[in-house]
């Protein structure tokens, strides 16, 4: 039964919560929408939830970390999180130790590198003997995009600048929106993509409309991404995106809710409770999609949701998840 038609629901205190999400119209507008809502029949009238645009990562992660604001959701839920709490790598000059996690939501993605066919380019050591003309389409090189930062981190690892691409007479596309980059390969105007979103039907055109050699990850380079950096290996399943073999890329998986150590204990625990117990209705948004094309890896296991993040469990979210037998 939905909590504003139960009467064994009560409603908690008054609740004033900012909480950011993507540039508006993405999956993590969606979360809060979803969260907010319940959240209202939940809590006393007058409560007031304030969605702010972000872009998923360094303001995601910082405006929570100053006090800003109240929740975010970030991707992936490993090493970002733990460098802002550390102040390490792209978010060095200040450590955010106060960031805490309700847990996360589920999505299998991946980070991979993908060249047309028609370039002749199979692999890292193809870009740096023949040194091509590559124009790709990939999220922005700019100082809030954690993607982009790891994206220059893998190239390194291979012996190439990222400047060398433009060196050697290419380019690069740069958009928020992983569609609106794929975009750009699917009309011809970039012979290469880099992101993530793998799940998107972007990816799937893609590769129908013109032959593509994903780019593996070399071992080497693979050792100094994850001893060094704290990355996660992956690979792209062979056959996923009409790949011939698997492919090594990193993970870039799940959906990390943030919040800070000093969030009251009560409100903690009521928001853990929406995500846990109105999950179906989230999920319904999905379920109409294949799940390994869904944005959403359903359906959501509250017994996986408490771990994984690379944050403490704050201890309202832990006393949910004590109290219902998920953890």
């Amino acid at each position: 039964m939905d909590a504003r038609n139960d009467p064994a629901t009560p409603r908690g205190s008054r609740l004033d919560l900012t909480m950011v999400g993507d540039w508006g119209t993405a999956n993590f507008h969606t979360i809060w929408g979803w969260v907010s809502a319940h959240l209202r029949w939940r809590s006393a009238p007058l409560s007031k939830f304030s969605v702010r645009i972000g872009s998923a990562y360094r303001d995601s992660v910082e405006l929570v970390g100053m006090g800003e604001a109240d929740l975010s959701v970030t991707t992936p839920i490993h090493m970002g999180i733990r460098w802002a709490r550390e102040g390490r790598h792209f978010y060095a000059g200040r450590a955010y130790p106060n960031l805490c996690t309700l847990g996360h939501l589920p999505q299998d993605d991946r980070l991979t590198f993908a060249v047309r066919a028609d370039t002749g380019i199979r692999s890292f050591a193809d870009i740096r003997e023949k040194k091509p003309v590559l124009h790709i389409a990939m999220p922005p090189r700019a100082d809030d995009c954690l993607c982009s930062y790891v994206i220059d981190l893998i190239l390194r690892a291979h012996g190439i600048e990222p400047m060398d691409i433009v060196r050697w007479g290419g380019s690069y596309f740069e958009h928020e929106n992983p569609r609106a980059t794929i975009k750009m390969a699917q009309a011809g105007h970039c012979n290469a993509v880099f992101n993530e979103a793998i799940m998107v039907s972007n990816w799937s055109d893609l590769v129908q409309a013109y032959p593509m050699n994903f780019i593996p990850i070399e071992p080497e380079a693979m050792r100094v991404l994850t001893q060094d950096y704290g990355l996660r290996a992956a690979v792209l399943e062979k056959g996923r995106l009409r790949n011939e073999q698997e492919v090594p890329c990193l993970d870039w998986s799940n959906w990390g809710i943030l919040c800070r150590d000093d969030m009251p204990e009560d409100v903690a625990y009521r928001v853990t409770a929406v995500m846990v117990e109105e999950r179906a209705e989230f999920e319904a948004r999905f379920r109409h999609i294949p799940v390994h094309q869904s944005p959403l890896t359903y359906p959501i296991d509250p017994r996986r949701m408490p771990h994984g993040v690379d944050a403490p469990l704050h201890p309202g979210a832990q006393r949910y998840y004590r109290e219902h037998g998920y953890l």
